[in-house]
């Protein structure tokens, strides 16, 4: 999954999992409550546009020492390009952690963010992985070192990257009680999650949401004017470990 194990930060470490065959799978998808797949109308995305932004991930384990610290920081660009017939953005993150540096670039439709290309690499550990992503197929080609792997992954719903998420929190649409379940294809296990979003309060000038997957649980305090995200608060299922975000 495309977080630590305790969800310090969604983009910062990644338990590689190497393919060394190609082959694909296919999953059925039964939900009691709605599927919001890439290829659902009802995303509300026309707040997006260029900009930047700084993220601190402060941790604390739950035993032990528990004195905060921090563990990540990232820089996060977001470009959105219009033509005649769509618009599309680019979204690049950039950060280090203990481990060194890592370089993440998702390329989606800006209209139901569709997301059509990736490329994440984690430089100091010399892994590169790429991603083309066509509906509910996944084309990926993963190097590490001197490995080199290519396969599809096949589902019957259409995904999203697990590296959207943010995107994805920031547009849904917001009204009390509504929960949904987002089909994320997970670049560290290269494998869909099917995982749970739900707006839990809806107060004058912030949301807050609720995302849940087998392994964290993370409220997001959304702004109302500006859908951007202004709180972020993590909780590890296994180690009752927490993290936060400060936004810069």
């Amino acid at each position: 999954m495309l977080r630590t194990a305790i969800g310090i930060a969604l983009t910062a470490l990644i338990a590689i999992s190497a393919v060394s065959c190609r082959h694909s799978q296919t999953l059925s998808v039964n939900a009691v409550y709605p599927v919001v797949s890439a290829d659902t109308r009802g995303l509300v995305t026309d707040h997006f546009k260029s900009e930047g932004h700084v993220e601190r991930t402060l941790s604390r384990a739950a035993t032990g020492d528990t004195t905060e610290h921090e563990s990540v920081v990232t820089r996060v660009d977001e470009v959105v390009a219009n033509s005649a017939s769509e618009s599309t953005m680019l979204r690049v993150t950039t950060g280090h952690y203990s481990g060194g540096d890592y370089y993440d670039s998702l390329f989606v439709h800006r209209g139901d963010l569709r997301p059509v290309r990736e490329h994440l690499a984690y430089l100091q550990r010399k892994i590169d992985k790429r991603f083309d992503y066509d509906a509910g197929v996944v084309h990926q080609t993963n190097v590490s070192r001197d490995s080199v792997s290519t396969f599809d992954r096949r589902y019957d719903v259409p995904v999203f990257a697990f590296s959207e998420i943010e995107l994805l929190v920031r547009s849904l649409p917001y009204r009390p009680g509504y929960t949904a379940i987002l089909p994320l294809y997970s670049e560290g296990d290269d494998a869909i999650e099917m995982d749970s979003v739900a707006v839990v309060d809806t107060r004058a000038d912030r949301w807050t949401i609720r995302f849940a997957d087998p392994a964290i649980i993370a409220i997001y305090g959304v702004d109302t004017a500006t859908r951007r995200i202004v709180s972020y608060e993590v909780t590890g299922r296994k180690t009752n470990g927490k993290a936060r975000k400060v936004y810069q």
